[in-house]
């Protein structure tokens, strides 16, 4: 909600202020003294317009590609929890049976209490104490012959695929993907390119206001959308939990499919 609020802020407040910027420059300038400069501030402003351009696009596919990368990470963490209670159904059964049901717990606790937490960029301990749990599981498990060291060795290799998973998406619920000193830029340079815009001298009031806010609501609009894909956890557009939740289901039609064999 809050997210929302300043994006609704930022896209207002540019608005308003290059509303307000068009008519006090007309105000305290006559247009023909403006009109005598258009040549000039267009060479100018195009300049000014194709680097603001460049930086505003950069940032925003850096903000893209960090967004779409928590996603995957998401997607990869949930593969390797099937892909495990899968692999279990190789082992013995009360080995099978004890992982079967820490990788349960272990999803639904991403769901109840690491989700919220990472809102706050935060994590949760007990899905941390779930993950050991596995862990210390698998330690204790002593394959008995050579089928078993081989499927022994692939939950592990997935063991540790997981853990890298899990703290690629807690790195991404607390590291910003665009620094304090790059909002400064954008903010600053924004408003110098809709400010330059009101030192052009044309004869309809009304035509320069709509052209004014016009370029002020799209640069805004683009910067409401890096501040949306900044934060995958918990800005407007937070990925959900949904393909945690999903497992579930899926952990109970690979058991129907076990029982079948």
């Amino acid at each position: 909600m809050l997210a929302w609020l300043w994006g609704m802020l930022l896209v207002g407040g540019a608005v308003f202020l290059s509303i307000a910027g068009t008519f006090l420059v007309r105000r305290w300038v006559a247009v023909e003294v403006l009109e005598r400069h258009n040549e000039v501030a267009g060479f100018i402003y195009a300049v000014i317009g194709v680097v603001y351009a460049v930086l505003l696009g950069f940032t925003a596919i850096i903000v893209w590609e960090r967004y779409d990368k928590a996603q995957a990470a998401l997607e990869a963490e949930t593969n390797d929890l099937i892909d495990l209670y899968r692999d279990a159904e190789a082992l013995p059964n009360d080995i099978r049976s004890e992982v079967g049901t820490q990788i349960r717990t272990y999803a639904r606790l991403v769901v109840e209490k690491e989700w919220p937490a990472m809102a706050e960029h935060k994590s949760s301990p007990e899905v941390w104490d779930a993950y050991t749990q596995l862990w210390r599981t698998y330690y204790q498990f002593q394959p008995e012959n050579e089928r078993d060291k081989i499927w022994y060795t692939v939950s592990i290799a997935r063991l540790n695929d997981l853990g890298d998973q899990r703290r690629e998406r807690l790195l991404s619920s607390r590291l910003r993907a665009v620094p304090v000193i790059i909002w400064v830029v954008l903010l600053a340079a924004g408003g110098i390119t809709i400010g330059f815009s009101f030192l052009f001298g044309m004869r309809s009031v009304v035509a320069q206001v709509v052209m004014s806010a016009g370029l002020a609501i799209t640069i805004a609009l683009v910067m409401l959308s890096i501040m949306a894909l900044e934060q995958p956890f918990s800005g407007i557009t937070r990925v959900g939990p949904q393909a945690f939740e999903r497992l579930e289901d899926m952990f109970k039609r690979l058991e129907t499919t076990a029982r079948s064999h």
